[in-house]
């Protein structure tokens, strides 16, 4: 479908009744849920080492330095009880389950995705999440971090700071580990550097395009540029090249 909609071969989607439609490519750009599942779709095809490489790169020291990875689960959108507020569910974009070093052991992601240069991420979501996954699990076991991506303004810090001092006023103490979209970007870049399998290379040239159609590009000066170690996909080259 990705590609469907780099070609404009996707055709349009229809908006309320009547005739008015909308272009997958536009679709594409408002909506967190396509691009969710376009990236960390594809992460999740990534060898185990790679993909918590790219995690950690991408969201920092919070979570542990380890290269020995090992992804037991991802679970898109799952649906937990909410417990703060009555008949109400919560719904975390993405949930991964890892076991990490050596002895390993269980780490957990859980995923709040955002789109948009403003903050968006709030402090009432986080908590909701985070508590229900305690409730739902009912353990100690696994090291969990709640991690925001998008929707975090232009200084993270300070943004997620106020989010932090809000939910320690609120007597939660949730692990937060938060990134814009474009340090996810970085961190495929900086592993496309890497010599790799072609499998491998067009993963990430699918995921650096699902990246462009939102918007999440980089443009440098030529003098700026690394040698590569191979080419982007001629997707790829086409979104970074033309899509504005």
């Amino acid at each position: 479908m990705l590609q469907a909609i780099v070609s404009s071969k996707a055709g349009r989607l229809p908006v309320g009744v009547g005739e008015e439609s909308v272009s997958w490519r536009r679709a594409f750009q408002i909506s967190e849920d396509l691009l969710t599942a376009a990236v960390f779709g594809r992460l999740a095809y990534l060898e185990d080492g790679v993909l918590w490489r790219i995690m950690r790169r991408t969201f920092g020291p919070p979570l542990p330095d380890l290269a020995v990875a090992e992804l037991e689960d991802i679970i898109f959108w799952p649906r937990w009880t909410d417990a703060l507020e009555a008949d109400r569910e919560v719904e975390p974009d993405v949930f991964l389950d890892f076991k990490l070093g050596d002895p390993p052991t269980s780490v957990r992601l859980i995923v709040e995705a955002k789109l948009g240069k403003h903050p968006m991420q709030e402090a009432r979501q986080w908590a909701r999440e985070w508590v229900a996954y305690k409730k739902a699990n009912d353990d100690d076991e696994h090291a969990v971090f709640l991690c925001a991506i998008g929707g975090l303004g232009k200084n993270v810090g300070v943004t997620v700071e106020g989010i932090a001092a809000e939910l320690a006023a609120q007597g939660h103490d949730i692990k937060v580990a938060a990134a814009g979209w474009d340090r996810l970007l970085d961190a495929l870049e900086a592993e496309r550097d890497k010599p790799m399998s072609r499998s491998t290379a067009r993963i990430i040239d699918d995921m650096v395009t699902a990246l462009g159609l939102a918007d999440y590009q980089h443009l440098r000066l030529l003098g700026d540029l690394r040698p590569r170690s191979g080419t982007w996909s001629a997707a790829a080259n086409a979104t970074l090249r033309n899509f504005g």
